[in-house]
């Protein structure tokens, strides 16, 4: 009943309303004080105006000098702008007056040299006339033979000429490609890759000798003709040795006899296929690790399982003794050196070089009839690789002439790992008969009076007859018989031909 009650209090003796209560759901709210209040927030509103005016007046005077500081810049970079144009100018007007008397000066020289033409060609006339009157011939005739006496001189310093200049290319050509060589080479640490044609398997004791051998012998002869091997038991104790022109059959039959020798059970011709078809199946998937293993060395991404596999055949394939996946990396490493030493594709390189020699990994097939650097393209145009890969890699045994740099790279690179000390055996015979036959080849030129073959036939040194051979003529004799050598014959790294003329004149006084 006393929610709705207001009570209103006059303060005595002071003639103002000093307090109003509201008493309403027990709440007070006291009027003089929000009063106060509202004349604190008008003047606090008129001192935030105050200020914000002083604040925009102080704004607007800076961007004022801004923008008059900005004004003065940009009249004096135009005021240096149209200073410089005006000197560009007087620049541009100079540089024409120069041009035009420079070409006043050329129309006056090409007047003299045309007046000086026609004086030489007045007095060489005359000077025809007189020599004709002198000799008793008409003038056509000594004019032809001074000019035939020019043309020889001409021909002769020519020749000198082209033979020093070629001298001088040839020397600095060596050197640099020597010093490039042998910085590459330093770069490259690889063991002997020669290998011989024989292995040997060990086996527990002597008595499993006779266990492989099978009664008369039947085993063994099953083993020798499914694998096309030769197998020996009797050169050392304990000792199987097997030989094999193919290294991948000999692999096999190294794995096969390993299991007919771990073999507890009685060994019959069964056993024996049964045997040999899982060595196949094992040395199949060791080929394909192998070649994996290879091309992620040597940084070449392919995935092919076939490819792969014909590549880990290059283990088991020589050359002169010198297995062929150490010389394809060899390759390979020497090439992309090179490459990169001049600045070639070093990828071409790379990958023509490491597979080069691929075609070797089948030729040995009775049913394959190409060369190996044809089956090396035929192969890695099946594989996917570029026309210039492929390229550099077929032909490096000049099947045809070489069309790009890395091709030509490739070739040194096959010769530096071929040729270099210890990289193939070759046997005595065939060592004389390419001395033998250098030395004939040189013997088939006119005028060659005896051929000496020296530094193990990697020089030639040519005696000619100096009747026969003329002093201009010895030079042209030296690349025709170093074309030749390099065209008939197959030989490591390069053949220097030396040809020497002497002429000997003896006179004896009185």
């Amino acid at each position: 009943m006393f929610e709705n009650i207001i009570y209103i209090v006059i303060g005595s003796g002071l003639g103002l309303t000093s307090a109003i209560f509201l008493f309403k759901n027990k709440k007070f709210i006291d009027l003089e004080k929000d009063a106060l209040t509202a004349q604190e927030l008008i003047k606090s509103a008129k001192e935030e105006s105050v200020r914000i005016k002083e604040e925009i007046t102080s704004h607007v005077q800076t961007r004022k000098e801004s923008i008059e500081q900005y004004e003065q810049k940009r009249n004096e970079k135009l005021s240096k702008n149209q200073e410089a144009l005006k000197h560009k100018e007087e620049f541009i007007n100079k540089r024409e007056e120069r041009n035009h008397e420079l070409k006043l000066r050329i129309a006056t020289l090409e007047e003299e040299r045309e007046a000086m033409q026609s004086a030489l060609q007045r007095n060489e006339k005359q000077l025809v006339e007189k020599l004709a009157a002198k000799s008793g011939q008409d003038a056509s005739s000594v004019k032809e033979l001074i000019l035939n006496n020019y043309q020889q001189e001409l021909e002769n310093d020519n020749v000198h000429k082209l033979v020093k200049q070629e001298e001088w290319l040839k020397e600095g050509a060596e050197r640099m490609a020597k010093n490039i060589i042998i910085n590459t080479i330093q770069r490259l640490c690889s063991t002997s890759s020669v290998e011989t044609r024989a292995v040997n398997v060990i086996v527990p004791r002597d008595q499993v000798k006779g266990k492989i051998i099978g009664k008369e012998g039947q085993n063994i002869k099953e083993f020798e003709r499914l694998l096309e091997v030769d197998v020996v038991f009797n050169d050392m104790p304990n000792t199987i040795s097997v030989s094999a022109f193919q290294l991948v059959k000999r692999r096999i039959a190294k794995r096969a006899l390993e299991k007919l020798c771990a073999y507890k059970f009685d060994i019959t011709p069964p056993v024996v296929q049964k045997i040999v078809e899982e060595a196949e199946k094992e040395t199949d998937e060791e080929l394909y690790i192998i070649g994996r293993n290879a091309l992620e060395r040597m940084g070449i991404k392919h995935d092919d399982k076939e490819f792969c596999r014909v590549t880990g055949r290059l283990q088991y394939r020589t050359s002169y003794g010198q297995n062929i996946m150490k010389h394809s990396m060899e390759v390979g490493w020497v090439a992309a050196m090179l490459g990169s030493e001049i600045g070639l594709n070093i990828e071409t390189c790379k990958v023509g070089g490491f597979l080069h020699d691929l075609g070797k990994a089948i030729d040995q097939d009775p049913n394959v009839k190409d060369a190996h650097d044809f089956l090396s393209k035929e192969l890695m145009e099946k594989f996917g690789f570029s026309w210039e890969e492929v390229h550099a890699a077929w032909t490096h045994h000049d099947a045809i002439p070489q069309e790009t740099a890395e091709a030509l790279i490739v070739k040194a690179a096959d010769a530096v790992s071929a040729s270099r000390p210890g990289a193939r055996q070759e046997s005595f015979d065939k060592y004389i008969q390419r001395m033998a036959e250098l030395e004939e080849t040189a013997l088939s030129f006119a005028g060659v009076k005896s051929a000496f073959a020296i530094s193990a036939g990697r020089e030639l040194r040519v005696m000619v007859d100096p009747d026969s051979v003329k002093e201009e003529q010895a030079y042209e004799l030296a690349k025709n018989m170093a074309a030749k050598i390099e065209e008939e014959m197959v030989y490591p790294g390069q053949i220097k031909v030396n040809v020497i003329r002497r002429t000997k004149y003896t006179e004896v006084s009185m």
